[in-house]
C-alpha cells in the first residue's frame, strides 16, 4: 500500500491474506472505471444486474471484500478503515487513478473513506443506499430495519443476499458490524471535495429519504436521486435507472 497519505490505515492491517478478490472486470479502458463495492454480509453478486449497464459506459469492476463473499477471512475483525486500505492497496496494484467508486450500503462507508484517505484514487463518488441515520445505529434498530427490507426486495436479490449472508456467517458478519455501527459517514462527507453522487430506492427502510437528503447538503459537491418503487437493493431492482444516472452524471459535471 502506498504510505505517507493523510489518514492512512495502520500498516499491520495488511497482511497478506487480508485482499479483496476481483470477481468481474468487463467494458473497454476508455471512459470512466467502476469500482463496485458491495455491502456487508454480502458480496459483488448483487451488482450483477448493474455491472453490464455500467460496463457500456467504461471498465467496470467487482470485487469481494476481506471476509465476504469469495475472499479469504482475515485473523482479526475489520474495520472500515482496513477495508479501504485494502482497496487502495488493489487499485495501486492495478495502476488506477481517479476511479468512480461506487458503493452500496456499508460500501459507502468504504467507498467516502478511501476518498479521504486517497483522494488520487477517486473522481467521484457514487453511494447507493447509504447506512446509516443516527438514530438508526444500533443493532437492534439496524436488524429490524433490515428485516423490514427483505420484505420488499425481489425473489432474486433475497436469493443472493441470504445466501451471502450464510457463506459469511454470524461471527465475522458481527465482527465488522460495530465499526459500520460506529462509523459517520456525514463526517466523512464533509472533508470530500469530489462530486458525490446519493442514490436511494424509494421504498428503502434503511436509507430513508430525510437522511439521504441532509447527506446531500452536507457534501461540499452533493446530489441527490431517489429511484421510484425501489428497494435498499435498487441496483438490482432498476438497474438501468440506477445505471443511467450514474453515467450522466460524469456530464453534468
Amino acid at each position: 500500500m502506498t504510505t505517507g497519505h493523510r489518514d492512512a490505515a495502520p500498516a499491520r492491517r495488511t497482511e497478506p491474506a487480508a485482499r479483496p478478490v476481483v470477481t468481474f472486470d468487463e467494458g473497454p479502458a476508455a471512459g470512466e472505471t467502476y469500482l463496485l463495492v458491495h455491502g456487508i454480509g454480502v458480496s459483488s453478486r448483487y451488482f450483477e444486474r448493474l455491472a453490464p449497464v455500467l460496463a457500456a459506459h467504461g471498465r467496470t469492476i467487482g470485487i469481494d471484500l476481506p471476509g465476504f463473499g469469495r475472499a479469504p477471512r482475515p485473523s482479526h475483525p475489520y474495520t472500515v478503515d482496513d477495508f479501504a486500505a485494502v482497496l487502495a492497496r488493489l487499485l495501486d496494484e492495478l495502476g488506477l487513478r481517479r476511479c468512480v467508486v461506487v458503493g452500496h450500503s456499508m460500501g459507502t462507508q468504504v467507498a467516502a473513506r478511501l476518498a479521504v484517505t486517497r483522494p488520487d484514487l477517486v473522481a467521484r463518488l457514487v453511494l447507493i443506499g447509504p447506512v446509516m441515520a443516527p438514530r438508526d445505529r444500533t443493532p437492534l434498530r439496524a436488524g429490524w430495519r433490515l428485516l423490514l427490507d427483505t420484505l420488499r426486495e425481489r425473489p432474486r436479490s433475497n436469493r443472493i443476499v441470504i445466501g451471502d449472508y450464510l457463506r459469511c456467517g454470524p461471527r465475522w458478519y458481527l465482527a465488522v458490524l460495530p465499526s459500520m455501527l460506529a462509523h459517520r459517514l456525514e463526517s466523512e462527507l464533509a472533508r470530500i471535495d469530489v462530486p458525490v453522487q446519493l442514490i436511494r430506492g424509494e421504498r428503502d427502510p434503511i436509507a430513508r429519504g430525510g437522511w439521504v437528503a441532509a447527506l446531500a447538503r452536507i457534501a461540499r459537491r452533493g446530489s441527490a436521486l431517489t429511484v421510484p418503487g425501489a428497494p435498499h437493493v435498487v441496483m438490482h431492482a432498476r438497474p438501468h435507472a440506477v445505471g443511467r444516472a450514474i453515467a450522466a452524471a460524469r456530464q453534468e459535471e
